[in-house]
């Protein structure tokens, strides 16, 4: 490794990445090996360089290529690291891509599930690669189902691109439904928050937002006559910021009406969404059942939802007290629960 290497961890945090979802990755032996990382290193960094060579990547005057201002590509590094999880969670296992250019850096990381090294090894037996790929090897199944890229659009096209051909893989847009976003701030606060006591609760380390767009509406097509849906157009998105002195108080107060609710059987959300929901409807009339979550941010995470449904997302280290999160809390962080979502 030359002396300018950069860790590949610190690349994954306080930076937005693209969702994907990835089907398992078939290659003789793991990923983690370091023949096969050695060789993919290689194998990318000379076609990436044939490209420019070939003049793919040269961009013309009126289309600017984001990758002409970062000048020659060094080299192409794929690494095995540990990505940590919240404190009291085993530790994820990945597969970073470290672009490195001499302006600047890119990066992608293929995530792996917890449990997931030894189910790659169990799962499916091993099989002939496929006849697309001519080769008589057999191949062994590596499940990293999902990827993150922070690449620019051209780049990111040949590096899924390279993923297919080499892998006999499947990548697509990961697409965040509905109740993610909600479930993952309920989950969040639950966990780096006690509800035991309103006066000695952790507080979160930053302010809570979260961004809330109005429902699809029918409306009439005057081509067809039919009921499309639509946005409304007078109002866009409503963003909410809630203190993080609030936040103790709020997961209090929606613990008394769970339980209350509980019993009468009226009601199955989590304390905290029990508590935004009456909030937001006795102070801004605002129904938050009708609502969609579009976007949160939190001192964890700031993960979000494009026009087409697709997820964008932003990890953050929370600096937290191990001593004092409560015991059993199941939430094994934003990333894990990514990686649930696209297996």
């Amino acid at each position: 490794m030359s002396n300018d290497a950069i860790d590949p961890l610190a690349l994954l945090y306080n930076t937005s990445f693209n969702l994907h979802k990835v089907t398992p990755l078939n290659l003789s032996g793991s990923l983690t090996s370091q023949a096969n990382l050695k060789s993919h290193s290689s194998r990318l960094t000379n076609l990436l360089r044939g490209d420019v060579l070939r003049g793919v990547r040269v961009a013309s005057e009126a289309v600017e290529d984001p990758t002409s201002r970062t000048g020659n590509l060094k080299r192409v590094e794929f690494s095995a690291i540990k990505v940590p999880s919240v404190p009291g969670s085993c530790d994820l296992s990945a597969i970073a891509v470290v672009f490195s250019y001499e302006k600047i850096t890119y990066s992608a990381f293929l995530l792996q599930g917890l449990g997931q090294d030894a189910l790659q090894q169990t799962a499916q037996p091993s099989r002939r690669m496929s006849t697309r790929r001519a080769s008589s090897q057999t191949e062994q199944p590596n499940s990293y189902p999902l990827l993150l890229t922070r690449l620019p659009a051209s780049l990111q096209s040949r590096f899924i691109e390279y993923l297919l051909e080499n892998f006999d893989c499947h990548v697509s847009n990961l697409r965040i439904p509905d109740r993610f976003i909600i479930e993952a701030i309920e989950k969040h606060l639950n966990f780096f928050t006690s509800t035991n006591n309103s006066e000695n609760n952790v507080q979160p380390q930053k302010n809570l937002q979260i961004w809330l767009e109005p429902p699809l509406l029918p409306r009439a097509s005057e081509e067809s006559g039919l009921n499309k849906q639509g946005k409304l157009q007078t109002l866009k998105t409503i963003q909410m910021t809630f203190s993080r002195a609030d936040l103790p108080g709020m997961m209090y107060k929606g613990e008394e009406l769970k339980q209350k609710r509980e019993d009468e059987g009226l009601d199955k959300r989590g304390p905290f969404e029990l508590a935004f929901s009456l909030y937001a409807y006795h102070h801004m009339g605002i129904y938050v059942e009708k609502m969609k979550v579009s976007k949160a941010a939190c001192g964890e995470f700031v993960v979000g939802v494009t026009g087409d449904g697709s997820g964008k997302c932003k990890f953050l280290q929370p600096k937290t007290d191990e001593r004092v999160l409560p015991q059993g809390k199941d939430w094994g962080g934003i990333i894990s629960a990514l990686v649930n979502l696209s297996s």
